[in-house]
């Protein structure tokens, strides 16, 4: 039997924080254990604000987590998958085009220098880092090509959609994992994984957005000829809401209650409530029309063909929302979906109720073992011992076997964790190896190539004009 391979995810949001270890089986991904507990704003907007609250309930996640999964599986978490989220993370397009003296068969190394051309010139904004490059697709001498690698061209064009977020609210992301003394595998735009999750191959073909109603933010991602498109964020959520209903003298809970059960009413639909139904009512339609206008407007501003929008997160459990969507959005086909579109399998007497279409999709995500298995040596009485007459004798040398295996696993664990770490720096410098060696390539081979004066006077004609069009548009 081969080794099991366990895989963790962690998902930071504004109203908790989850965990979830599976396996991937040929059913699907199988839950093995699932954890949360709820943010007392220490986290806002999908930000970390406190970096010592937030590794608090990261280590306490991890130890519900390893004692749901008990002594079935005998396993410690080690490392996580996690998503990546909040109010600054949003796309940027970019372009780079490359030409050729004459036709040139394009290869898939002339894909890769063009994605190493966007990760050295693509400037992030003053305070901000990439953290993902999606390829969006290719122009050959001017037309668009998916598929690139086969076909001849003399101007290649690759253009890509970074996704970005501030430095600083990456950074005390990192720190809370750090302290948590947890390493984080990989991190996923939270936004990009419930695409992935929720639509299907069509969907995202056809052109659509996914819109993400959580507790302080609202999350837009538009897809069209099957990839994302388009990412951006407004600071509005379905806590604005309560908080609107908790101005009238309504309680917190009872406001929660309110969007669940009653919703929103459409006139001459009112029934009796425990307060008054008519101001509640434009409560909630007042903020409710706002995100969705603002939605609408991203939508229209994006410049992409959208027919169909998918509403998903907390905010879309408000009761009657369809019907606000309709009233709203009347050019649009809407739909409201929150559960993965594969299968979701658990272990007996696992909750899955929680399980958001982020932290499943992270699960998915999982490629690497998360987790380590405990080593347990039993210890060895020998038969001297096993007869011995003096009980005290066979006290102690028991005693002094059962010992040893702890400070073995002591031992174990720092071999194994200084193993870990010389893997990664082996890998590091193969990575820088590789790295040098094919520039050391690039430039030999700038080195020898002769320029041809007109392609010379060309590409200098090319450049200027790309130029001056990238200024007109800083100017904009």
């Amino acid at each position: 039997m081969g080794k099991t391979y366990y895989i963790a995810a962690i998902e930071l949001s504004s109203s908790k924080i989850s965990g979830a270890v599976g396996v991937e089986t040929f059913e699907g991904i199988k839950i093995l254990a699932t954890a949360s507990m709820p943010v007392n704003g220490f986290i806002t907007k999908g930000v970390v604000r406190n970096v010592d609250e937030t590794s608090k309930a990261i280590t306490g996640i991890i130890n519900v987590l390893e004692h749901n999964l008990g002594d079935k599986y005998k396993v410690s978490i080690k490392r996580a998958y996690t998503s990546l989220a909040g109010l600054s993370l949003h796309s940027v397009k970019s372009k780079v085009t490359k030409g050729f003296e004459d036709y040139t068969r394009i290869s898939s190394g002339i894909i890769d220098e063009l994605a190493d051309e966007n990760d050295k010139t693509f400037q992030c904004p003053a305070g901000y880092a990439r953290v993902r490059t999606i390829h969006q697709e290719y122009k050959l001498d001017g037309k668009i090509e998916n598929n690139p690698v086969g076909a001849s061209a003399r101007i290649i064009e690759g253009n890509y959609l970074n996704l970005i977020i501030k430095e600083q609210y990456l950074k005390q992301m990192k720190e809370s994992f750090a302290e948590a003394e947890l390493d984080i595998e990989d991190s996923f735009s939270a936004a990009r994984i419930d695409g992935d999750t929720l639509l299907d191959k069509d969907m995202q073909r056809n052109g659509c957005a996914l819109v993400n109603i959580g507790a302080d933010t609202t999350t837009i991602s538009i897809y069209t000829k099957g990839t994302l498109r388009m990412l951006n964020v407004l600071p509005l959520g379905c806590s604005n809401i309560t908080k609107d209903l908790c101005a009238e003298h309504i309680s917190y809970d009872e406001a929660e209650e309110i969007l669940i059960t009653r919703g929103y009413k459409p006139s001459g639909n009112e029934t009796a409530a425990i307060v008054d139904s008519a101001i509640t009512n434009s409560i909630i339609y007042a903020r409710m029309s706002e995100i969705l206008q603002n939605v609408k407007f991203r939508i229209e501003e994006s410049g992409e063909h959208v027919h169909h929008i998918i509403f998903t997160g907390g905010g879309s459990k408000l009761k009657n929302l369809d019907l606000m969507l309709k009233e709203l959005l009347p050019n649009f086909k809407t739909e409201i979906i929150s559960e993965p579109q594969f299968n979701l399998i658990s272990d007996s007497g696992v909750n899955v109720s929680g399980v958001t279409a982020t932290l499943y999709g992270l699960l998915r995500q999982g490629k690497v073992n998360c987790c380590e298995e405990e080593v347990k040596t039993t210890p060895v009485i020998t038969e001297q011992a096993m007869f011995a007459n003096d009980e005290l004798d066979f006290q102690e040398e028991k005693t002094q076997e059962e010992q040893e295996p702890e400070i073995s696993r002591e031992e174990k664990k720092r071999l194994e964790r200084e193993e870990r770490e010389r893997q990664k720096e082996e890998e590091r410098v193969r990575k820088e190896a590789i790295r040098a060696q094919k520039q050391k390539e690039k430039e030999e081979r700038k080195k020898n190539k002769k320029p041809n004066p007109v392609v010379s006077l060309f590409r200098d004609w090319f450049e200027n004009a790309t130029g001056e069009e990238e200024n007109e548009n800083d100017n904009d």
